[in-house]
């Protein structure tokens, strides 16, 4: 597959000078005088820019470009004398077979072969001389400390220190191995192993298509993995079994003289791209975002037995398909509108992005936070007060994580290498899908703000909303509250841009005042419920009776506590204007509210004056939870 060097040759110069013709008309000697088959119409180049590659020389007249037989690849078999498939090679690592896993025994070989002095014992030499050096190698795993500074926040970073750890163990327990059987490990490092791991990554196919019916392995067929990468070359992948591999090129009535011919190793993205092969591509189409996300243990248990994995339990119209799959390591992926693979099947437009397994975990989370039996949600009639918190979790996960990987500012200086460079084109492409799916989320949210006017569907409202409100139906009463708000918390509450500035930075304690805040608006709004002549309908059809039906509403999902918080009820008239009844009264709305509070209220971030601030929403409906004034789950919102 790629050279590396074609990255990164300008970096060292002695590597392009290696590069001369005869170390070319050396391999392409070797591989015709041992089988492999050149195209009349290609040559193999070296030049900076491009390293080591394949150029036409003429219009091609066929689509064979190379054609590398069995007996001329790199494997661990190779080292195994018990087999004919291809020619053996004497080594000592021989004695390691069946001791050593057989991707660690092709590592081996290599460093073997790139080092050995004996020229009886080398069985690749030409093609040997060809593979970047050490110093040229351009993957993550050869990041110093200031490269992987450019990979920061992202999910490479971390799976580079695991590959790392991995590869340490590998070398440590093959030394152990080999040492065990007094192999002279003297030319052996853990410097070049770390080299082999990246050439296989780089250049190796797997076995399965010319040797089937053998456990899967990496293979090496020389001069066919010369050829690099791009997305748009049309090739076909011709494998012979137990014989040989032909690259072809469909489109080769299209490639001129002088045209670099490709090579297209399938749809990847750029992780991919970078941490096995040392390059990315900018706006890579194929490119997603990576998210592993598991249940609590016990939250999990519950939930099957709960039956909420059955397929019938599955909700929002998703793909259940991931109940039966087993559960492994692998990642799933976030994918940005117009993503060839095309997006999730859901019927909430804004849960497309998400895979099906994170929305389930998403929802069953949602359940277990509002203390709600699954056997009394429908999968097909969901409640809007579950989706929404459903959504809530999804959004807060991802916002969470998009404060670690946040969108990149334009640089003023250059890039100080090529490792960078990709680094950062890998980096940014994952903050953009990361960003721009937050974005769509947030995007519902927008939508159920309200501002002014009487809000007829499911709203999400700050106190500034709240207050406001408050003030244009019981002025009375909110200038008293205001009044007391200004004494405790120094707010100015004639201006509403003002008072939502200042509020968003206070603290009550270790918390956001707004969450006080909240909780005695709603103790005062469930005073004023209780005031009104209760027990008669109303029709919600006026400010007044929304505050109201919001109060019946959150009294439905959180009736009247039997116990009672301890507090100071004279404290509740600094902003409760004309509360009467009894102490324990107080104590019990203030209880409620409280609790609607814990329940209901959550943060998020919006613009104030020109600055992002961190306020507090609360979700409030008028009316039963039957899914929802206008189906406001079901549109499609634009970020």
């Amino acid at each position: 597959m790629p050279s590396l060097d074609h990255q990164h040759s300008q970096e060292n110069p002695q590597r392009e000078k290696s590069g001369d013709m005869s170390l070319v008309e050396r391999l392409v000697g070797w591989f015709k005088t041992n089988g492999g088959e050149l195209s009349p119409d290609v040559d193999i180049a070296f030049d900076a820019s491009s390293g080591y590659h394949c150029r036409a020389v003429r219009n091609l007249t066929s689509p064979v470009v190379a054609k590398c037989p069995l007996s001329l690849t790199v494997s661990h078999l190779n080292l195994d004398h018990t087999q004919s498939l291809v020619p053996h090679v004497e080594s000592p690592l021989a004695k390691c077979m069946g001791r050593i896993p057989n991707n660690v025994l092709v590592y081996l070989l290599l460093v073997e072969q790139r080092l050995h002095t004996d020229p009886s014992c080398l069985k690749w030499q030409p093609y040997i001389d060809c593979l970047p050096e050490p110093s040229l190698m351009m993957t993550p795993l050869w990041f110093d400390k200031e490269d992987m500074q450019c990979l920061a926040g992202t999910n490479l970073a971390r799976e580079t220190s695991v590959k790392l750890d991995k590869l340490s163990e590998e070398w440590n327990q093959a030394k152990e191995v080999m040492e065990s059987l007094d192999i002279d490990i003297t030319i052996f490092s853990f410097e070049w192993f770390r080299w082999a791991a990246t050439i296989i990554s780089s250049r190796a196919f797997i076995s399965t298509h010319i040797i089937p019916g053998q456990e899967t392995f990496p293979i090496l067929f020389p001069v066919v993995d010369i050829l690099n990468h791009s997305p748009t070359a049309k090739v076909e992948w011709d494998f012979h079994p137990f014989e040989d591999f032909t690259l072809k090129i469909l489109s080769h009535d299209e490639v001129r003289p002088g045209d670099e011919v490709y090579n297209n190793y399938a749809p990847k993205q750029n992780d991919e791209l970078l941490l096995g092969y040392g390059f990315c591509i900018p706006d890579n189409p194929v490119e997603q975002f990576a998210i592993k996300m598991r249940l609590p243990p016990q939250i999990e248990q519950a939930a099957r037995s709960m039956k909420m994995f059955e397929p019938s339990n599955i909700p929002f119209g998703m793909d259940t398909s991931f109940v039966t799959a087993e559960l492994n390591e692998e990642p799933e992926y976030l994918r940005p509108k117009g993503h060839p693979f095309g997006r999730y099947e859901n019927r909430l437009p804004f849960f497309r992005a998400i895979p099906p397994r994170i929305v389930h975990t998403f929802f069953i989370q949602a359940l277990t936070n509002l203390n709600l039996n699954p056997a009394d949600n429908q999968p097909d009639s969901i409640p809007p007060r579950v989706i929404f918190e459903t959504l809530l979790l999804t959004y807060e996960a991802i916002d969470k994580r998009s404060q670690t990987l946040r969108l990149s500012l334009n640089r003023s200086s250059p890039f100080s290498n090529n490792k960078q460079k990709y680094a950062i084109i890998y980096r940014d492409g994952q903050a953009k899908i990361l960003h721009a799916i937050r974005d769509e989320l947030k995007a519902v949210f927008n939508t159920l703000r309200i501002h002014d006017g009487v809000p007829q569907r499911p709203v999400i409202i700050s106190t500034t909303e709240a207050l406001a409100r408050l003030t244009a139906e019981f002025p009375s009463y909110a200038a008293h509250f205001k009044a007391g708000l200004e004494g405790q918390y120094g707010v100015d509450v004639s201006n509403w841009s003002r008072y939502s500035a200042d509020i968003a930075v206070l603290e009550a304690g270790e918390q956001p005042a707004e969450l006080s805040v909240w909780n005695l608006l709603l103790c005062l709004f469930l005073v004023l419920y209780q005031k009104d002549n209760s027990g008669t309908t109303r029709e919600y059809d006026g400010f007044r009776q929304a505050i109201f039906g919001w109060v019946e509403y959150l009294l439905s999902q959180t009736p009247l506590p039997t116990n009672v918080t301890d507090m100071d009820a004279e404290a509740l008239q600094d902003f409760v204007l004309g509360l009467t009844g009894s102490e324990a009264e107080a104590e019990r709305a203030y209880t409620w509210a409280d609790e609607v509070v814990d329940k209901f209220a959550f943060p998020l971030v919006e613009e104030v004056q020109g600055e992002e601030v961190q306020r507090i929403y609360m979700y409030l409906q008028i009316g039963s939870d039957d899914g929802g004034v206008n189906g406001w789950m079901y549109q499609d919102h634009e970020a």
